[in-house]
């Protein structure tokens, strides 16, 4: 049996935020609205993958703290063929750089960007 990525979905503090960063520091396009049993779902395509977004169920406490999230989803890694391009491109869209660039291995490079509700976006170049 061969298993395919299909989406991945993250519940958001702010739901309609979320979705314009996304949109606004990678060009993420929105491909659907829906309803799961009472549950807004927003889809959203970026980097050739699709992404749901819900907002955080009420009473639930997310106390997360930037860089160091400790629960839930920790970080999206993203590829990019210009690592140095790829930096000036996202502040100029006004991402802020929390890590980076760095030389990790190998030929390895990354930054980081810390993404709504505490995400850590990676995003790295190699051959």
């Amino acid at each position: 049996m061969q298993y395919l990525l299909d989406h991945i979905h993250l519940r958001c503090s702010d739901l309609e935020g979320a979705i314009a960063y996304y949109k606004k520091i990678f060009d993420a396009k929105e491909v659907g609205r829906g309803d799961a049993k009472g549950m807004p779902v927003v889809g959203l395509e970026m980097a050739g993958q699709r992404f749901a977004f819900s907002p955080k169920r009420d009473g639930v406490h997310t106390d997360v703290k930037p860089g160091d999230p400790g629960w839930g989803l920790y970080q999206i890694g993203l590829k990019v063929d210009n690592l140095d391009a790829a930096i000036q491109e996202l502040k100029e869209r006004g991402a802020e750089i929390s890590r980076g660039p760095l030389e990790v291995n190998n030929g390895l490079r990354v930054f980081f960007v810390e993404g709504p509700d505490a995400v850590e976006i990676e995003v790295m170049e190699y051959d």
